[in-house]
């Protein structure tokens, strides 16, 4: 099974771009969104601590639809991670990745293609060019990630003190005991957050999934303070569903009241089926966790082992994807300079 079966829900690599007449001339923009709805379904299991928090000490949580409390884990808690393993795909084959994340910068001499990469397609990106600023939509959109058990059951804290490098609690600069104490709130072990990241429009190509599915990898470090200790989250591919029209259950506020999810012990395998059945309900067709978990595995190998074949995708993908750029933003194939791929 691949993801050949998703492209009537997908665009097509080769062409991102259209054509409109006005008035003042012909001009060129992303191409025109079509009926289509694809959204992968990611269930997240910590194997350890996880400092999921916004400015507050606490663990960030919300009441869902049906009045219970949940840990609440906003987009950018996984997605920041998953965008920076992407930029190191494409680093890794040479095709992208030439900016550090969140500081693209586009010289005025190069052209926008230069710096936007497949990554800026998939997770989107800004960056000044000029006078102008350039805004490129994420094709994937990620949603919250919500515990399927009460916060309560998800939570713990820890005490902690500051000591002093020799073991004491003694400040020899101010010569005081040291008051620096602090709780941090985490995650514990053996949570299931479930997320959804929804392609709509059929503007993403099929390479934008797959390199998605890349990125999400089996495992990685999240969640703020604590994912400077290593891998504390394990990914499960619940499956990937598609529609014509986008159904409520892209949304995990949904999927968790229709799925009547609400035990912390239950195994992620039945999890994972309990929110299958909602989706499959609704979708025209899908691929099931298993399928894309093989998917997921074949690209990861491939991608490890630099794959003629796919680095050749790669560098298909991303020639077309800075000839997408440089036309959108106004640079055509003359003016255009420092472009990747063949």
């Amino acid at each position: 099974m691949t993801l050949e079966k998703l492209d009537p829900y997908l665009g097509d690599i080769d062409e991102m771009t259209a054509r409109t007449s006005a008035e003042a001339g012909e001009y060129v923009h992303p191409r025109l969104k079509h009926l289509g709805a694809v959204v992968a379904v990611v269930l997240r299991e910590t194997v350890a601590p996880a400092a999921i928090r916004n400015s507050e000490a606490e663990v960030t949580d919300i009441m869902d639809l049906g009045g219970t409390r949940r840990v609440r884990a906003v987009a950018n808690k996984f997605k920041y991670g998953e965008r920076s393993r992407g930029m190191q795909i494409l680093r890794h084959f040479a095709v992208g990745g030439t900016m550090p994340q969140n500081r693209t910068e586009i010289p005025n001499q190069s052209s926008p293609g230069s710096a936007f990469d497949l990554n800026a397609v998939v997770f989107g990106d800004s960056a000044n060019h000029g006078k102008r600023v350039l805004p490129v939509r994420a094709a994937g959109l990620y949603s919250d990630a919500l515990s399927t058990a009460p916060y309560d059951e998800c939570v713990d804290d820890s005490f902690h003190i500051r000591s002093s490098e020799d073991g004491t609690l003694f400040d020899a600069k101010d010569e005081k005991n040291s008051e620096k104490i602090f709780e941090r709130h985490y995650v514990i072990p053996g949570t299931h957050l479930v997320q959804t990241v929804a392609f709509n429009g059929r503007t993403a190509p099929r390479l934008a999934i797959e390199h998605w599915l890349a990125s999400v990898g089996f495992a990685g470090p999240y969640g703020g303070q604590t994912s400077v200790y290593g891998v504390n989250v394990r990914n499960h591919m619940v499956g990937i569903f598609a529609s014509r029209l986008e159904r409520d259950t892209s949304s995990p506020y949904v999927i968790l009241q229709r799925a009547g999810l609400g035990d912390a012990r239950t195994p992620p395998q039945e999890t994972c089926k309990a929110i299958s059945e909602v989706m499959e309900s609704q979708a025209d067709i899908w691929l099931t966790g298993t399928e894309v978990s093989r998917i997921q595995k074949d690209l990861v190998e491939r991608i490890e082992r630099k794959d003629a074949d796919l680095a050749g995708r790669y560098e298909h993908g991303a020639a077309k994807v800075a000839e997408y750029f440089d036309a959108w933003f106004g640079r055509g194939p003359k003016e255009a300079k420092g472009r990747r791929g063949k």
